[in-house]
């Protein structure tokens, strides 16, 4: 069971920051997440004091500033803004613009031409043409990551010479992949819109925990054997994650 209680304000570094909590009766920790450049939303035990939660928040000031900071970049950034007829979206790491291309009786369909997304679309009221480019422009990329994923799994599966039992593309919005005691790798399709390298960093971090099932030095080792630049790859998705959630 849980509930939330009225909107407070706190001032971060002169910045007043808005905050509602939802307390949760199990819950044994606080969680911070910044929804907005001015405002936190607060998972708490139940019956936790709010001056505790602002002394947490206090401590907490030099990563809200940093998370607003990117919060701001991805805002100003015109990428990934919309599903339209010359808006720019990333696919491979790579801004493409989105063509619209209306055409009667023709099936709708998605095309990459070099740095343009062609979308053929029948004429249509606005709003229904917003929903029917939406959906067909998420299917194909889907479509591309599956296609994508499992080509670079079957690769790297055989250089780290491990055998992933399952792989299955998921819709997520907090995690990039994951592998399961089982050998069953799992990845999130918005990652191909990160460059090609980064989604190998990925795919090869996923499979090699089919040998090492944690965060140790030794599995760090085994990434940079197949990734050597792996902490760059690291540090553009911890960069840039933010704005391929953005869309889709």
């Amino acid at each position: 069971m849980s509930n939330s209680n009225s909107m407070n304000t706190i001032l971060i570094e002169n910045q007043p920051i808005t905050y509602t909590i939802r307390y949760q009766k199990n819950r044994k920790s606080i969680q911070l997440k910044l929804t907005s450049v001015n405002h936190l939303n607060i998972t708490a035990p139940t019956h936790f004091p709010v001056e505790e939660i602002e002394k947490i928040i206090f401590k907490k000031t030099k990563w809200i500033i940093t998370q607003i900071s990117k919060l701001t970049t991805v805002a100003s950034n015109p990428i990934n803004k919309s599903i339209s007829h010359n808006a720019s979206i990333l696919y491979l790491g790579t801004p493409h613009t989105l063509t619209f291309i209306i055409k009667e009786n023709h099936r709708p369909a998605v095309h990459l031409e070099e740095d343009q997304i062609l979308l053929e679309l029948p004429p249509l009221p606005a709003a229904d043409l917003d929903s029917l480019s939406y959906s067909l422009l998420k299917e194909w990329y889907i479509d591309s990551a599956i296609n994508i994923l499992t080509e670079k799994t079957t690769f790297w599966s055989a250089q780290i010479k491990v055998s992933p039992k399952r792989i299955t593309i998921k819709e997520q919005k907090t995690r990039w992949g994951s592998c399961s005691s089982r050998g069953n790798v799992n990845y999130n399709w918005r990652i191909i819109m990160a460059p090609p390298e980064v989604v190998d960093y990925l795919v090869i971090h996923e499979l090699c925990h089919l040998r090492i099932l944690n965060h140790s030095d030794s599995f760090w080792r085994e990434v940079e054997k197949y990734s050597p630049n792996y902490k760059e790859h690291r540090t553009w998705l911890r960069t840039n994650g933010r704005l391929l959630m953005t869309i889709l």
